[in-house]
C-alpha cells in the first residue's frame, strides 16, 4: 500500500516549498494485456497494475514491492546526475522505457544527457513476467500486445525482434452467451456467427450504414454510442463484455471519445461508421505516408497477438540495457519545484536524499502520483488528475491437467484452441475473462497441462481487493466449471495470484478534457517544461504506450530545444 510522509529535501530554491506527498511505489506505465482482436470487436482483457510478482508460494501481494532488478540494468556513472540535465524520464515503465530509447537513438544531437528515474528496485513497470522450476512461465501484468509497427520498432530497436512470438491469427475468441461459449465474429463468418440474431445483425449493419439517431453534441458513453450505432446485441453481447476485459470498467461511464477514439472519429468524420472507413480509405490512399521501416518483420497475417519467448520482459529488459547508464532505480521522487529557468527534483535513494536539477521533466507515473507532485504548482491540474479512477483488478493464474478440459471446448488433436473468452455482466460470471496461456505461446506450462489466466474485479465489482486469495481462487475455478472446466475435474493448481489495488485508469466522460486542462493549468502556472505522459494520457494498450513513448521523445526534444 502506498503511505504518505513528510519527504526530505536539498535546499533547491530559496522559495522552494515542502510539502507532503505520496511516497511514490509504483509506475503504473501503460501496459496491457489483450485478449482477441479489434477487427472482431473483441480486443479482449487488458491489464494495467504494478507491485512485485509474486512467487509460488500464493501469499497476496498488493502493489507494495518490487522484484529483483533486470540483469545489467544498474545505475553506471555514464551520466552524472549532479550536472544540469536536459530532461528526466519519471518512470521506467514502457513509455519511460520507449521515451529513453528514442531519445538516445533519434535524439541525439538535440538531447545531451538525461536520467530515467524508477522508485522501484527493476525496470518495466508493471510488465511482471515469472518462471519457476516446475517449467511454468505466466504474466502477473499484461499478458500481450497487439504487434502493431510500434511495437515491432520498439523490439528491433532494442535487439528482441528474434525473440518475438506471435500467436496463431486463426484462433478463436469467445464470448459466453446463454449457457456456452460462443465464437466471436471474424471474417467471412461475420453473417453466419451465433452470438448474434438476424434482427441483431441486421439493426448493426444499417446502423453502421447511418440508418440511426443522429450524433449529439455532448460526449456520449460507450453504452449511449454502440446502442444509437449498432443496436442492443452488439452492446450487450459484444461491446459490454469487451469494456470489462479492455478497462475493466463501466461502459454506462466510459467515454467514447476518449475510450476508443478511433470508432468515434468514423462517425464524427463520416457521419457514419461505414461512411469513416471509407473516408479513412479515401485519405490514406491520397496520402500514404511515409514507407513502412525496411527493418521491421513482416505484418502478421490477419489478427493475433504476441509476446516474446522468454515472456513479456524480454522488451523492457532490452530497452533499458541501450540506456542503462541513464537509468536510477530504487529512486523515490518526492516533490517537484521551480527554481528559475530549471525544475529541481528531490529524490530518497539508497545513498540518501539527492537533488536533480533538469531543464524539462517527463511524467509517466500514474495520474494520482503526478496529482501530489504537482499539486505545489497547479492544486487544478492536480484536483483533474487525482479524479481519475483505478479500480482494483487481481490476475489469477491456474493450471489444470488437459483432461479436466470439457470434450467440446478441444480441437481435433485433443487441445484447447483459441486466444480466450470474454464474459458478460448479465451472465452471472464473475470473472472478466479468461486468456488461454498455453494456447497463445510456447513454453508456458508442463506437458499435458493448461495453462489459463482470469482477471477479476474492475469497477463492477471493487470489493475483490478485501477477499482472501483462496475466495478470489475458489470464484474464478467456479466460473470456469461453468464453461470450459468439467464439473468433476480436480482442483487446479494456483501458479499465480496478484491484487492490483489501482488496476486500470479508466477513460470515463469528462476524462480527455480533464488530462488537456491539467496540462495546460501547469503551462498556465509557467511550469510549461513538465510533461504528462503514460497509460491514462495515451491510452492502456502495450502498443499505445510504446506509440506514445517514440512520440513523446519528439516532444521532449523540443522542449529541450526551446528551452535552451
Amino acid at each position: 500500500m502506498q503511505g504518505t510522509r513528510l519527504h526530505s529535501s536539498l535546499p533547491c530554491a530559496t522559495q522552494a516549498k515542502t510539502v507532503r506527498t505520496q511516497n511514490i511505489k509504483f509506475n503504473l506505465n501503460g501496459n496491457a494485456a489483450r485478449l482477441g482482436s479489434s477487427k472482431a470487436v473483441l480486443a479482449g482483457t487488458k491489464l494495467i497494475a504494478s507491485g512485485q510478482t509474486r512467487r509460488l508460494n500464493i501469499q497476496r501481494v498488493v502493489a507494495a514491492t518490487a522484484s529483483p532488478t533486470a540483469p545489467g540494468v544498474t545505475a553506471s556513472a555514464s551520466v552524472d546526475e549532479n550536472n544540469v540535465l536536459d530532461t528526466v524520464i519519471v518512470g521506467a515503465g514502457v513509455s519511460g522505457l520507449t521515451t529513453a530509447m528514442a531519445l538516445k537513438a533519434e535524439h541525439k544531437g538535440e538531447i545531451g544527457s538525461f536520467l530515467v528515474t524508477e522508485s522501484r528496485d527493476r525496470v518495466g513497470g508493471n510488465v511482471t513476467t515469472v518462471s519457476d522450476n516446475n517449467g511454468y512461465l505466466w504474466e502477473e501484468g499484461p499478458n500481450s500486445f497487439q504487434p502493431n509497427d510500434s511495437v515491432l520498432k520498439a523490439a528491433v530497436d532494442a535487439g528482441v525482434a528474434d525473440q518475438l512470438a506471435l500467436g496463431d491469427p486463426t484462433a478463436p475468441r469467445f464470448v459466453f452467451w446463454e449457457g456456452r461459449l460462443r465464437p466471436t465474429p471474424s471474417g467471412l463468418d461475420a453473417f453466419t456467427f451465433d452470438l448474434m440474431s438476424i434482427i441483431g445483425k441486421l439493426r448493426a449493419g444499417l446502423g453502421a450504414l447511418g440508418i440511426k439517431p443522429a450524433m449529439p453534441e455532448h460526449e456520449e458513453t460507450v453504452e449511449k454510442f454502440v446502442r444509437r450505432n449498432l443496436g442492443d446485441e452488439v452492446f450487450f453481447r459484444l461491446i459490454e463484455p469487451f469494456c470489462s476485459g479492455v478497462y475493466a470498467g463501466d461502459p454506462t461511464k466510459l467515454s467514447m471519445k476518449a475510450a476508443f477514439g478511433k470508432v468515434y472519429d468514423l462517425e464524427k468524420k463520416g457521419g457514419s461508421i461505414i461512411g469513416g472507413v471509407l473516408k479513412l480509405m479515401q485519405e490514406k490512399k491520397n496520402n500514404p505516408g511515409p514507407p513502412r521501416d525496411a527493418r521491421l518483420p513482416p505484418k502478421p497475417a490477419g489478427q493475433t497477438v504476441g509476446s516474446f519467448m522468454k515472456g513479456l520482459k524480454t522488451l523492457p529488459d532490452a530497452m533499458a540495457a541501450k540506456v542503462e547508464g541513464s537509468i536510477r532505480t530504487s529512486w523515490t521522487l518526492k516533490s517537484i519545484e521551480k527554481d528559475g529557468e530549471l525544475y529541481c527534483l528531490q529524490y530518497d535513494t539508497p545513498d540518501g536524499p539527492k537533488q536533480v536539477r533538469t531543464k524539462t521533466v517527463a511524467l509517466t507515473v500514474p495520474s494520482y502520483v503526478a496529482a501530489e507532485l504537482l499539486r505545489p504548482a497547479s492544486s487544478v491540474a492536480a484536483d483533474s488528475l487525482s479524479a481519475i479512477d483505478y479500480p482494483p483488478v487481481a490476475a489469477v493464474t491456474l493450471s489444470y491437467p488437459e483432461s479436466a478440459l470439457r470434450p467440446d471446448r478441444l480441437d481435433a488433436q485433443g487441445h484447447l484452441n483459441g486466444f480466450g473468452q470474454l464474459h458478460p455482466r448479465t451472465q452471472g460470471i464473475v470473472t472478466l475473462g479468461t486468456i488461454y496461456s498455453s494456447s497463445l505461446f510456447p513454453n508456458r506450462v508442463p506437458a499435458g497441462e493448461v495453462l489459463l489466466l482470469a482477471y477479476i474485479g474492475g469497477a463492477l465489482n471493487r470489493g475483490i481487493k478485501d477477499q482472501s486469495d483462496d475466495e478470489i481462487v475458489a470464484q474464478v475455478d467456479k466460473d470456469l466449471r461453468k464453461m470450459l472446466i468439467r464439473d468433476d475435474a480436480p482442483k487446479p493448481r494456483k501458479v499465480g495470484l496478484r491484487v492490483w489495488e489501482k488496476a486500470i485508469p479508466q477513460f470515463n466522460v469528462g476524462h480527455t478534457d480533464a488530462v488537456e486542462g491539467a496540462q495546460a493549468a501547469l503551462v498556465k502556472a509557467g511550469w510549461d517544461g513538465v510533461m504528462l505522459g503514460g497509460n491514462y494520457v495515451c491510452g492502456v494498450a502495450l502498443g499505445k504506450c510504446m506509440e506514445f513513448g517514440y512520440e513523446y521523445a519528439n516532444n521532449v526534444a523540443a522542449k529541450v530545444k526551446a528551452a535552451k
